[in-house]
């Protein structure tokens, strides 16, 4: 059955008008619309109406198209790209609707958003063991990508712990993968950005200095070559807090910081902002 039909019927058996689907998610004239076949929602908005409905995207996956692992991977990396931009809000309940159409290859995806979740979360063991999920199924691979995030993730939780030593181990087994290049086979601009602020922020918190530099430098240098300002606040940040020490560098200290500054204001990063001013 079409995608349209099913929310129709779904809509007409909970007794909910056109009107009453749409309150907080879209237009009336959308739901009319998706209802008609006249178009296909974005992945925002089926999943709102999937959770009104109390339907599961089993249930309406067959109208997108024939092959639907390609949309579950798209969703999939919908969710990630909102994990690591710190976009949270609603991501375990959109898992859940997928977890049962997914095949073994997505599983490395989907328990390395659930390990990064716990960990936001503060559930540390339980964020190690749905990581180590994640190793299982690459084999440890460090030319994919989701064993490099699972490294920087069970990095950042021992450092959260003051772990330091095992934190400094999986950062470590990150620099050696990344030694040569940046360019990862499964990777995608974000995920590899996101590794280099996160590491360069790492090192500032234990001090690491020329590090946290080096990082921040690659980081910068990519986000150029990719024309994107994915993280580009937080890598000047972090790029400023290596050298503020350094009596030598203070202009080059202050250019960053204003750099850093602008981008944040930008892309309206509160959290950024409020953390400068406390720092000023």
């Amino acid at each position: 059955m079409f995608l349209g039909s099913v929310i129709y019927d779904k809509r007409r058996s909970m007794h909910l008008t056109q009107t009453e689907l749409a309150t907080d998610i879209c237009t009336q004239n959308t739901i009319s619309k998706i209802e008609k076949h006249n178009i296909a929602p974005t992945v925002n908005i089926l999943t709102k109406i999937c959770l009104r409905l109390e339907l599961s995207l089993n249930d309406v996956f067959s109208d997108f198209s024939s092959n639907s692992t390609s949309e579950e991977e798209s969703i999939l990396d919908s969710l990630e790209r909102d994990l690591l931009l710190d976009n949270t809000g609603e991501i375990s309940e959109k898992l859940e609707m997928l977890h049962s159409k997914l095949s073994d290859n997505d599983l490395k995806q989907v328990n390395l958003i659930k390990g990064a979740l716990e960990y936001y979360n503060d559930n540390f063991d339980d964020s190690l063991f749905t990581l180590d999920k994640v190793l299982q199924l690459t084999k440890s691979d460090v030319y994919d990508i989701y064993t490099l995030l699972t490294y920087l993730f069970k990095g950042m939780n021992y450092l959260k712990q003051g772990h330091n030593d095992r934190a400094t181990y999986y950062f470590e087994m990150i620099e050696g993968a990344t030694k040569e290049s940046l360019q990862i086979p499964n990777a995608n601009e974000v995920e590899v950005i996101y590794i280099c602020k996160s590491l360069a922020g790492a090192y500032v918190e234990l001090g690491l200095n020329k590090k946290a530099r080096e990082f921040s430098d690659r980081g910068i240098s990519l986000a150029k070559q990719r024309h994107t300002t994915y993280f580009v606040d937080y890598l000047h940040y972090y790029a400023a807090e290596a050298i503020e020490d350094d009596p030598k560098k203070q202009s080059e200290y202050r250019e960053l910081k204003d750099a850093a500054y602008y981008f944040a204001k930008l892309s309206d990063n509160k959290n950024l902002l409020e953390k400068m001013q406390i720092h000023e």
